[in-house]
């Protein structure tokens, strides 16, 4: 399972450009996205373009009864 700070190490390597308008720098926000019944969560690394505002989703994990 991957970490916040693994992910966030992953992001600063490769040069991420958004598909829509090209665009190269974005700000990062950390997410968390639950099931429909609340048993698994999926955190999410959130990529949102300064240019557009297109929100990239990236995973960062999963967890079950995850709540941190």
């Amino acid at each position: 399972m991957g970490t916040w700070e693994q992910a966030h190490d992953n992001a600063e390597r490769a040069q991420l450009r958004c598909p829509v308008c090209g665009g190269v720098d974005f700000e990062q926000q950390e997410g968390r996205m639950d099931s429909r019944w609340g048993v698994t969560s999926h955190r999410l690394v959130l990529m949102i373009c300064l240019r557009c505002r297109l929100v990239l989703q990236f995973s960062a994990g999963r967890g079950i009864f995850d709540f941190d």
